[in-house]
């Protein structure tokens, strides 16, 4: 078994973000339910759409991209992921991973086949072997012990 990236802090952070979210959003529902005897209705609706749930829907699909840790053992890649409450982690072969790209410099992206959006892993990290991660779209990589 070999950790290949784990960023605990960062997501720890990432979490209360969604949280705040969370509260964010039942904030405005609170605003929209006690202003209900005033204004118009479908407005009141509107801005809370926009401004309460957009951005916990967001988020909640940011975490299910937001990579935690990423650890190889053997022909088997175990990718954990950000939860509102836990991690959840998903196995997957390492042939599955289709491409592994840096487009940004404060993050690099994994894609896995048939998966419609790609994993975010954080540059920033406390750990990540970033020549591994790279080696593993290329299927040349042996695991180290």
């Amino acid at each position: 078994m070999t950790v290949l990236y784990e960023n605990l802090q960062r997501a720890k952070r990432a979490r209360l973000g969604i949280l705040a979210a969370v509260v964010w959003s039942l904030g405005w529902f609170y605003w929209a339910y006690a202003l209900k005897t005033g204004g118009s209705r479908p407005g009141v609706i509107t801005i809370v759409l926009l401004v309460g749930i957009l951005p916990m829907v967001a988020l909640h699909f940011y975490g299910n991209v937001y990579v935690v840790r990423l650890v190889r053992n053997g022909d088997e890649l175990t990718i954990t992921t950000l939860g509102l409450i836990g991690n959840r982690d998903i196995r997957v072969p390492v042939s599955s991973i289709v491409e592994v790209d840096r487009p940004e410099a404060s993050g690099m992206t994994m894609r896995l086949a048939g998966r419609q959006m790609p994993f975010i892993l954080d540059m920033q990290a406390e750990h990540g072997d970033l020549n591994a991660i790279v080696a593993l779209a290329r299927r040349d990589t042996k695991e180290t012990p």
